[in-house]
């Protein structure tokens, strides 16, 4: 009996001992979550990329790129915006255009609904302007401290100022077409340390009117943060298109590597 008091004794010691050796810790930790700063509600970057090369050869490349994010609280609203350009010798060999809106409402923690806006612009791919509305739902699948997956699906109306060479005319024309569609994607971010991030974003955008002519897009950028304004980001684009306007190339790829201001 005396040994198992004893013992019930110095385990109750060496209990109260680590607890008060803890306990500077746990303050510690404790304070640092009651002065940590709120997340910003709206959070800004904007991407510059060039690369020009002159002598023997006079090629200039040029591309800038905005995101902006307000947190859905219930309200929430994202913001994209690009332009992308190329030359060879004075001859323009690449030229694009996006600028795009989307509003969000947040119905529960997974759950959102968006509407949403946007045009491109992008000659080398076959078609002068493309406007698109879109409208549908957004679930988050996941959400912890260095993972974040969400899918979101939708309806999409898309109106397209195609350019194609008239054979008779022996001219280029605009030829409008309107369809009526869907919008199916998923965004993955992946904080894999303090100062680097991946992100991944896929959309698949099928043709009601003419089923194969369904597109497919994937962004996918690597950044590594110098400082607290400004990173260094890599970004590959893949842009398929399963019929091409006028027998143009399929696949359309994009690699920049930019100077990011956040702000």
């Amino acid at each position: 009996m005396k040994s198992n008091a004893r013992s019930a004794k110095i385990c109750l010691m060496l209990g109260l001992l680590a607890a008060l050796a803890a306990w500077p810790a746990l303050a510690q930790e404790a304070d640092a979550e009651e002065a940590a700063p709120p997340e910003p509600t709206w959070t800004s970057e904007l991407g510059l990329s060039y690369v020009g090369t002159s002598g023997n050869t006079d090629t200039s490349s040029f591309g800038l790129d905005y995101k902006g994010n307000r947190k859905p609280k219930p309200w929430g609203l994202d913001l994209l915006a690009s332009f992308t350009r190329a030359e060879d010798g004075g001859v323009v060999t690449a030229e694009q255009y996006f600028v795009g809106i989307r509003g969000l409402r947040q119905l529960n923690d997974r759950w959102s609904i968006f509407a949403g806006l946007s045009w491109a612009r992008d000659p080398f791919s076959g078609f002068d302007n493309r406007y698109l509305a879109e409208a549908g739902a957004e679930f988050l699948a996941v959400k912890t401290a260095h993972h974040t997956l969400s899918f979101d699906a939708g309806l999409t109306w898309t109106s397209e100022d195609q350019i194609r060479f008239d054979d008779v005319a022996m001219e280029e024309v605009i030829e409008t077409v309107d369809w009526l569609g869907a919008v199916a994607g998923l965004k993955w971010d992946w904080a894999f340390s303090k100062s680097a991030s991946l992100s991944q974003r896929v959309l698949y955008y099928p043709n009601f009117d003419e089923s194969a002519d369904w597109r497919l897009g994937s962004d996918t950028a690597v950044k590594a943060s110098l400082t607290k304004l400004l990173a260094l980001q890599f970004s590959y684009l893949v842009r398929y298109r399963n019929q091409p306007i006028d027998d143009l190339e399929k696949t359309d790829t994009t690699t920049k590597m930019s100077v990011v201001l956040n702000f």
